[in-house]
């Protein structure tokens, strides 16, 4: 950022040139999540600009979640936050906003569980043995979410041996198993992370966690897919988009 980053004669308001400067600088330079940007008195000196043009610049660069001001502590970049559709049928990561692109999902375990009483509630107890997959989700700002996935070891005979990072659960239920999903239920709820998950997600007990539950029924009305997500709050924005009919 420097002087010659703001144009007087441009018909580009002032506040919007500023705007796009410190976005630039802050690609420019790489910066992350909770890097700290200069404050109002040095981007007064740096643009040749009043404070009040810079307050607007950073009141609505803050209202669009690029910068977070902490009083008394300063500017800083601010973690980007997820799109996610309420209403989607598909897997947690297929249902973020199409411009996502880097994605990534590590396996932190997976293996077989019997008669767990929260997940055979989910099945309507009518199955007992199910593969449990739990993924650390990230991108390059880093992990924003633990995906907790359970299926039925019979609707989804050698799932198991097919399950690696690189693979999507829900292309394998579409192309392999060929089940088709029509129905899904979900409830969201604040929690408060437990110790495991902090460490994973890089986060401490006190910051706010989002945990969705979601079942997923085939078109005979049978649910054939149970999953829990846990996400940090700072990272995620819901959103729903439907049609309205009289």
């Amino acid at each position: 950022m420097n002087q010659n980053s703001v144009d007087t004669d441009s018909p580009v308001l002032l506040y919007e040139q500023i705007k796009s400067g410190i976005k630039a600088w802050i690609k420019t330079n790489n910066l992350k999540a909770g890097d700290k940007i200069p404050n109002e008195s040095e981007l007064c000196g740096i643009f040749d600009v009043s404070r009040i043009t810079i307050r607007r610049a950073i009141k609505e660069l803050g209202e669009e979640g690029v910068i977070e001001v902490i009083r008394g502590k300063g500017t800083f970049v601010r973690a980007s936050k997820k799109d996610l559709h309420l209403l989607n049928l598909k897997g947690f990561t297929e249902g973020l906003s199409t411009e996502e692109n880097n994605i990534e999902k590590e396996i932190l375990h997976k293996r077989i569980i019997t008669d767990d009483a929260e997940v055979s509630r989910a099945f309507a107890h009518e199955q007992t043995e199910f593969v449990e997959l739990v993924r650390l989700v990230k991108d390059a700002e880093g992990p924003f979410s633990i995906d907790f996935a359970y299926l039925p070891v019979n609707i989804y005979p050698g799932i198991y041996d097919l399950l690696d990072d690189s693979v999507s659960t829900f292309a394998l239920i579409r192309e392999k198993y060929k089940i088709p999903f029509t129905k899904v239920k979900k409830e969201i709820e604040y929690v408060h992370p437990p110790a495991e998950l902090c460490k994973h997600l890089g986060i401490n007990k006190t910051s706010p966690v989002i945990l969705v539950k979601k079942i997923i029924y085939c078109p005979d009305g049978s649910p054939v897919h149970y999953s829990k997500y846990y996400m940090v709050g700072e990272r995620v924005k819901f959103y729903i988009e439907a049609d309205y009919t009289e």
